[in-house]
């Protein structure tokens, strides 16, 4: 039963990683750490996106202090189509999500308590020509009214959906005000409040003069509850101008009082609703219509808005839907002008657009089909510089911190938002609610690079097809408190999006960068059943700290159980004998690789044939030549035969290449597997010697979780040792919790599960050899407990006896042959040996 340690056997004589050059090594990126991102916008004098700015060339100054830059990554819109780049993603051989394209993100936001009843219909006629005419299939569109009700719609790729939700918009706001004294408008109560003596005394003259017609008013008139209060109130008025004047000043700061409520409300709304939108990664434009509203007393709540635009990563783009003539319905002059209402009102819309790098377009009832096209002209490529907050910003988290963005180079421009507020301790973000979202984004994540490819074999155990999945990702640095990243993938049927398989799990961080880089490197293996057919998958990557990192896969799996000959994936060397995400070679050590062939039969496979060749990505010559077949053999539902092949590289030149294997049998043509890789000048440097295993990361594992439920029901002595010594293993006290773990194991040893516990206990206590007992009681509690398999192998290999970590990893694979973790470990100690 060697079906996937015979996979990983090629990997011995190739493979690796470039040696690394001499670079500067940028700061040092933890995870964990609290981190603000800011979308840059880097061109040229005439507005071309530059694509080679480093993260040397940008310079994020806070009260004059330059702010450390621990992340530096481009997001490059593709070039064409947006569905020829989408196929191309999902469908290349390592899907990546560097290369996955991204639409626009709109959010158009109605003020509908700043709109006055009739102006809304040109918006809301131009945002249905733009959705119809320029949202295209790659973009998202998400709709609503503030406050409600009215139109709320999220992101949606259904355009007639977004044009339906229109029809919800409507308008609110009333610029005459009635108060006790006559009609006062808004702008007429923010001059009177701000001290204006001209607008004041210009409204107690139209006051007086409405008061002197009033009193030829008709006596039905004259006699409502209404009338009679304001009669009374203009009575006692007009014999006192003294009191006249107080009374308008405090009509007029009643009016500002409610007013101000209005926009608080307003602010806070949209705070909240932009704060929905923080876990969907990209840039965001949020199209804001309204009027506006006067800025005198809310400066507070605008910050509120805007930090929380900056934690979404949404970019405002505000249209003043002001009038600037009166309306021929006007009955009442104002002692103000349209205009000069306008000025007034529009400060806090330019304000939010100045900082979220947005744009302010003034007037723009008379140019809206205009404006919104030039957002959609928007490049989508941008750079994301993430920095750490200074001192004063995490001691007063919640605050908005201004900073400036400046671009070294000569003839670069760099457009970002202007501020920044680190989250609040108790709006930390929610891990399985932010994977959750990322799994449900539109698009794939890009805070943090995730590349992975997926290899279909058979399952020796059942038969049926077995996809491994090999993923690797750009994290940060391990630090004393975070160690290991969360990875979580779902596949899901094309044909309806039945979930057909998923998985939630941990990797571990990194311990250093890449050279020359912020990040480093972690990976990730698993394996898992499906049946034949067509599927889409995504994976997530999510540090503690919160970046994702997000990439789509469409998955063909063939039938490999079925009456005709079928194969698996090819399967090309690698310098650390797993299976690669992209297979990297080396002149000196030559290309290996490997194929499996199925068949119902032993006869059915004895005449098959497979021919290999070796190309250029970009074409021209290729070198062909035979594998070797090995005698097929009968398996559980079948029979299997493995094709091995083996070139020298000495007179290849170095390159982007690609293997193709053509199976045949007979005269037919049975298969055509190809596999990408990389040939690189020299030999593969050696592996480096594998990290020791630390016993504290076992009590974050579910096999910790699952020794505690064990006890759950356990007789109250023994229940008390257990719990004692879980509790001293979680607190590094590995020797006491040995002593108090055997003492519980000796009343109930048919837990596999405390056993592996108490082996890893006796190893933090500087024990191996009672470790190894305890693996061992472990495994015949429970035969496929492949951690404890796995943990007597390392154990054996550290005490230098390699042929009884071997035997170890036999036993194991008796019980899981299928086991991808096992297969690799026995191939790395027949290697050693």
């Amino acid at each position: 039963m060697r079906q996937l340690a015979c996979v990983l056997a090629v990997a011995a004589a190739a493979g690796g990683v470039l040696a690394a050059q001499q670079t500067p090594t940028p700061p040092a990126f933890r995870s964990g750490v609290d981190l603000v991102r800011f979308d840059l916008s880097v061109t040229d004098d005439s507005g071309t996106p530059l694509a080679d700015v480093r993260a040397d060339d940008i310079e994020i100054l806070e009260n004059g202090k330059p702010r450390p830059i621990v992340l530096f990554q481009r997001v490059q819109e593709p070039a064409g189509f947006y569905t020829d780049a989408a196929l191309r993603a999902v469908s290349s051989e390592v899907t990546s999500n560097d290369a996955a394209p991204r639409g626009h993100l709109y959010i158009f936001v109605f003020d509908q308590q700043h709109i006055t009843p009739g102006n809304e219909q040109k918006a809301r006629a131009a945002a249905a020509t733009f959705i119809r005419t320029r949202v295209r299939a790659s973009d998202r569109v998400a709709m609503f009214g503030v406050p409600g009700p009215g139109p709320e719609l999220h992101f949606t790729s259904d355009t007639r959906r977004a044009v339906a939700e229109l029809d919800k918009v409507r308008g609110g706001y009333e610029t005459m005000q009635s108060t006790m004294l006559g009609n006062v408008s808004v702008d007429e109560a923010y001059e009177i409040m701000a001290g204006n003596t001209a607008i004041t005394e210009s409204v107690q003259r139209r006051l007086g003069t409405e008061l002197s017609a009033a009193s030829g008013t008709s006596q039905a008139d004259q006699t409502s509850p209404g009338a009679i209060r304001r009669s009374q109130a203009q009575d006692a008025t007009a014999e006192d101008p003294t009191m006249a004047l107080r009374g308008i000043v405090e009509n007029a700061r009643v009016i500002v009082q409610q007013q101000d409520t209005i926009s608080r409300d307003f602010l806070a709304r949209l705070a909240n609703l932009l704060a929905q939108f923080k876990n969907v990664e990209g840039r965001k434009t949020m199209v804001l219509f309204s009027e506006g509203f006067e800025d005198s007393h809310i400066s507070r709540e605008l910050q509120d808005v805007a930090a929380a635009a900056a934690e979404s990563y949404a970019v405002v783009y505000a249209m003043d839907l002001n009038r600037r003539t009166i309306p021929l319905s006007t009955s009442t002059p104002t002692a103000t002008t349209p205009a000069t209402e306008a000025q007034n009102r529009t400060s806090p819309l330019a304000s939010l657009a100045l900082e979220t790098d947005g744009v302010f377009v003034n007037d723009a009832t008379s140019q809206l089909d205009t404006a919104l096209a030039r957002i959609a002209d928007q490049s989508q490529d941008y750079y994301i510089a993430g920095f750490v907050p200074s001192d004063e910003a995490l001691a007063q988290r919640g605050s908005y911190r201004r900073v400036t963005v400046r671009i070294k180079r000569p003839g670069a421009r760099v457009s970002a938002r202007t501020g920044y507020a680190v989250p609040s301790n108790t709006t930390a973000p929610d891990r399985r609610y932010a994977i959750d979202a990322a799994l449900a984004a539109p698009f794939s994540q890009q805070a943090l690079k995730v590349s992975y490819t997926t290899y279909t074999l058979r399952s020796e155990a059942t038969g049926h097809p077995r996809v491994a999945l090999s993923l690797t990702a750009d994290l940060p640095l391990k630090d004393a408190t975070h160690d290991r990243a969360d990875v979580v993938f779902v596949v899901r049927d094309t044909n309806g999006g039945r979930v057909v398989a998923s998985g939630s799990d941990t990797m571990p961080l990194p311990d250093a960068s890449k050279p020359g880089e912020y990040l480093g490197q972690g990976t990730y293996r698993v394996q898992f059943d499906v049946p034949p057919g067509t599927y889409l998958m995504r994976a997530v990557v999510r540090e503690p700290g919160g970046l994702l990192g997000s990439a789509d896969r469409r998955l063909d799996v063939r039938d490999v159980a079925g009456p005709s000959i079928a194969t698996s994936d090819l399967v090309l060397g690698s310098a650390n004998r797993k299976l690669p995400v992209r297979a990297q070679v080396y002149t000196e050590d030559g290309l290996t690789g490997m194929l499996e062939i199925y068949g119902r039969t032993v006869d059915q496979l004895s005449h098959v044939r497979v021919a290999v060749s070796l190309g250029l990505e970009s074409g021209g010559e290729t070198h062909s030549f035979d594998a070797a077949l090995e005698e097929p053999e009968s398996v559980p539902g079948g029979a299997i035969r493995r094709a091995r092949f083996s070139l020298p590289l000495g007179d290849v030149a170095p390159g982007a290449y690609v293997a193709r294997a053509h199976v045949e049998d007979g005269k037919d043509e049975v298969a055509t597997v190809n596999r990408q890789l990389e040939i690189v000048k020299g030999a593969a440097p050696p592996a480096a010697a594998a990290a020791q295993p630390d016993p504290r990361a076992v009590a974050q594992g579910p096999l910790f979780a699952q020794a505690k439920e064990d006890w759950f029901t356990a007789m109250p002595v023994p229940k008390a040792h257990a719990t004692k010594g879980f509790d001293l293993f979680a607190r590094g006290d590995f020797a006491g919790a040995a002593t108090e773990l055997e003492q519980a194991f000796e009343t109930n040893q048919k837990s596999g599960a405390t056993a592996f516990v108490l082996g890893w206990a006796w190893e933090g206590a500087g024990d191996p050899r009672k470790a190894i007992g305890a693996w061992r009681a472990a495994v015949v509690a429970d035969p496929s407990l492949i951690p404890a398999h796995l943990a007597i192998a390392d154990a054996y290999l550290q005490l230098s006896k390699p042929e009884l970590a071997g035997q170890a990893v036999r036993a194991g694979l008796a019980a899981r042959p299928d086991s991808v973790e096992l297969q690799a470990k026995l191939e790395q100690i027949e290697h050693r040996r």
